[in-house]
């Protein structure tokens, strides 16, 4: 089910004296993340105005309107930033956001079921579906693994046979 409020970073903490804070962005690129004017401090909070973004040496760094204490950020450190979904750019074919896969079902070819997607990490070179809480399968996100994502059918089929011990 889709909500209205997309999880788009995690704030780790303050970054200098005057409010900026470091976050981690979840999904892509944090050139992405730079086009949002405004985010939400945790699902129940208000749009607040992004004041600044910046990559500083691999860690990201915000400012907001009306956060400009460093006590203001230890408040709200390991909280999670919300976009509406309306600010979510296209995406292109065989692209999708992470939120659309969370909670979809895994089938290898046969028809077996591995579990659910209850984790997503980047790589680098490709996301890692995580599956199964218990089982925890660690699903490459490659064309040569990943056959279809169908967000309509609510599954992701895979071909494990590309990754000999993909699910031993």
């Amino acid at each position: 089910m889709k909500t209205d409020l997309i999880e788009i970073a995690r704030i780790h903490g303050p970054h200098g004296l005057k409010g900026k804070m470091r976050i981690t962005p979840f999904g892509d690129s944090f050139e992405r993340f730079r086009t949002y004017t405004h985010l939400i401090i945790g699902q129940h909070g208000t749009p607040v105005k992004v004041l600044s973004s910046e990559n500083r040496r691999g860690s990201y760094v915000i400012a907001l309107e009306g956060i400009t204490l460093i006590s203001q950020v230890e408040d709200i450190k390991g909280e999670t930033l919300f976009i509406k979904r309306e600010q979510l750019g296209d995406l292109g074919e065989d692209e999708y956001y992470w939120r659309d896969l969370m909670g979809l079902k895994v089938i290898d070819l046969t028809g077996r079921v591995l579990g659910e997607v209850v984790d997503i990490f980047a790589t680098g070179s490709n996301d890692v579906y995580v599956v199964d809480k218990e089982r925890q399968y660690l699903i490459p996100a490659t064309k040569d693994v990943v056959r279809e994502i169908s967000l309509e059918k609510g599954c992701i089929v895979i071909d494990a046979a590309p990754l000999e011990g993909l699910l031993d």
